[in-house]
């Protein structure tokens, strides 16, 4: 099933055993950029889960500020080298997933693809309860 929500575009149904959630493609800040959007049945994405996205996508800075403290100690055990003073030079934010009812005690992730790795692997920060609990690398 597709809707044309008329902030995020295009977003497609997908049904898992897991559950079910919204795939989106957008841009944020030019770049395209990876959207879930958690759901129960079909429910189409909530106002509070809109803003949700929106809060991040208008500031990738408080993303990486939110998992900063896993973050970090990920890359430089990956990448054997010291985190650079900017964030941006170590990492692009590509993708979120959006809690169910946009509420960030239900569990949630954000995405950064790491510039500086040649395989391109994707740092997922996990968050529960609110807060980052793990990094998983994939790629």
């Amino acid at each position: 099933m597709r809707i044309a929500h008329p902030v995020l575009g295009t977003a497609m149904l997908m049904k898992t055993k897991a559950g079910a959630y919204w795939e989106v493609t957008t841009m944020v800040e030019e770049n395209r950029f990876s959207l879930s959007i958690d759901t129960r049945g079909a429910e189409e994405p909530s106002i509070r889960q809109v803003e949700f996205f929106q809060r991040f996508a208008r500031n990738p800075d408080h993303a990486f500020a939110l998992s900063r403290s896993l973050l970090v100690a990920e890359y430089e055990t990956w990448m054997r080298e010291p985190f650079p003073s900017d964030w941006r030079q170590a990492f692009a934010f590509v993708g979120l997933t959006v809690p169910l009812d946009g509420d960030e005690r239900h569990p949630w992730d954000l995405a950064f693809d790491c510039l500086k790795d040649p395989q391109g692997h994707l740092f997922t920060c996990h968050v529960e309860g609110g807060e980052p609990s793990r990094v998983t690398i994939d790629g």
